[in-house]
């Protein structure tokens, strides 16, 4: 299957004059890969890390309660990098309704993503993404905010959803303890 024309390097063929046509130079890909950039993170910091295919990266980070799962997905047609971050572990079931209403007190303090409940798999996600529309390419100071921020929603998340679904508290409870202990630790 041929490339796409846009992910040709092509330019005047110097030797047959101008105006003779465009010839294709190299098959080096004007823009990378955005995966790719998390990949070297991925090395640099020493994250397990495995590479699904050319558009789907799975990385595991450490955090403060448990270790982070990130999914990287990258939709070359739309130019989409997307972020999913997934809890362990099932949820009890019968507390859709708390849970619902604690992913929403969490979603406010967001800087940006959001969490999600789905009820299917009964599974709390962390989702973020970025479009790099025009071919853009992400740069690895981005790349690191990406992270950064799942990380920090992972961080004030998971503890709430502990305090609520194992300490009892209610959702509004829940959040203040997390924040607290979030704070706490950060002293």
């Amino acid at each position: 299957m041929p490339l796409p024309k846009s992910r040709y390097r092509a330019a005047l063929n110097p030797a047959s004059g101008a105006g003779s046509g465009l010839l294709v130079k190299s098959i080096d890909f004007i823009r990378q890969n955005p995966l790719d950039v998390f990949w070297r993170i991925a090395i640099a910091e020493n994250y397990d890390r495995e590479r699904l295919s050319m558009d789907e990266l799975h990385i595991s980070m450490s955090g403060e309660y448990a270790d982070h799962h990130v999914s990287l997905s990258w939709t070359p047609a739309d130019e989409i990098l997307q972020l999913f971050l997934v809890f362990d572990g099932k949820l009890p079931g019968g507390r859709t309704d708390q849970i619902c209403r604690l992913l929403s007190l969490i979603n406010e303090r967001l800087p940006s993503g959001h969490f999600d409940f789905w009820g299917k798999d009964d599974a709390l996600v962390y989702r973020n993404a970025m479009t790099l529309a025009g071919h853009q390419r992400l740069g690895v100071d981005q790349a690191l905010a990406l992270l950064s921020t799942a990380r920090d929603a992972a961080e004030t998340g998971y503890p709430a959803c502990q305090f609520m679904l194992w300490a009892g508290q209610s959702p509004d409870e829940a959040i203040d303890s997390a924040l607290l202990a979030k704070n706490q630790a950060a002293q």
